[in-house]
């Protein structure tokens, strides 16, 4: 099995995390499930930062003595973002913050690792082909370079799907650098 699933996360729940749009930018990116369970959810870390940046569910008790949960975004275990649920799954909502910067985060769970490299490799041809499109070499050459590297971070280099990609988005790439040395 790859890398990029963990076999020793609970059945069916979310292998990755994203999140954009908060701000406190260092906290913005993909997260990895570690294979280490807390809570009974996965622990999720930065796959930059690392141990640094860790989604975790965690337990707190009630004024009246009940065991509640919710789901806190945190740097070197301050929490910064949080939000109150009883699901395994990190949610899409309900995020407050807890120190970090505004605005909220976005957060969207992944069943599997390896599509958000794919979604993030096809969101950065699409936006490549429209700076083509426009005729901004520079800007389509900076997207399918971009592309590239999310697909790098994939453990799944040998695949069709992996060889599909990555072959439309270095073409594109040396479309881009031609036509910007023809432009000069």
């Amino acid at each position: 099995m790859s890398s990029n699933q963990d076999e020793n996360a609970p059945a069916g729940l979310p292998q990755a995390v994203v999140v954009t749009g908060a701000g406190t930018a260092e906290v913005n990116g993909t997260y990895k499930a570690t294979g280490q369970v807390y809570s009974g959810a996965p622990v999720y870390e930065h796959i930059e930062a690392g141990t640094a940046l860790k989604i975790t569910r965690e337990p707190h008790t009630t004024k009246s003595g009940a065991v509640k949960h919710g789901w806190l975004l945190g740097q070197n275990k301050v929490p910064l973002y949080g939000a109150p649920t009883e699901s395994l799954t990190v949610p899409s909502s309900g995020w407050k913050s807890f120190g970090g910067a505004a605005p909220l985060p976005q957060v969207s769970a992944h069943e599997v690792l390896l599509d958000v490299f794919f979604s993030q490799a096809d969101e950065q041809r699409a936006a490549g082909d429209s700076a083509l499109e426009e005729q901004d070499w520079e800007g389509a050459k900076s997207c399918f370079s971009a592309g590239i590297e999310a697909l790098k971070k994939s453990d799944d280099h040998s695949s069709e799907t992996f060889k599909h990609r990555a072959a439309a988005l270095l073409a594109r790439r040396a479309n881009a650098h031609s036509k910007l040395k023809e432009s000069r």
